[in-house]
């Protein structure tokens, strides 16, 4: 598989899928005009991804999110989820924010609360 790769928009995160690192990245803001369309390409891809990785290295560094993006990166959760329980893959969650950005970290614990079987650490950025 190759990576898959997609540059941010003014209203969309920079994702890198990368099948021979094992690892997923998003960052910057989510907020585009079909979230179903733009993220149904990202689910199937990490989809693929990972039901082939041996260890799995995801990292969410996002600025903002509207709603209709939080259902799609939960949708992705569960793909990562789903691998972790299969037992054969070591998978490990970053998920950075702003220092000052609550939101963003509220966010990301309340992911972290909603998969708590996952690797999963916060981290404000420096």
């Amino acid at each position: 598989m190759q990576p898959f790769i997609l540059e941010a928009t003014d209203r969309t995160p920079r994702i890198e899928i990368v099948p021979e690192e094992g690892r997923i990245a998003l960052s910057g803001e989510s907020f585009p005009e079909d979230a179903a369309t733009f993220y149904g390409p990202v689910i199937d891809a990490a989809s693929t991804m990972v039901a082939q990785a041996k260890t799995l290295a995801v990292e969410f560094s996002l600025i903002y999110v509207n709603s209709s993006s939080m259902k799609a990166l939960y949708r992705l959760f569960e793909v990562i989820d789903e691998r972790r329980a299969s037992g054969d893959c070591a998978t490990e969650v970053l998920w950075t924010h702003e220092p000052d950005d609550d939101v963003m970290q509220e966010l990301g614990e309340d992911f972290k609360d909603r998969f708590p079987e996952l690797s999963f650490k916060i981290l404000a950025t420096e």
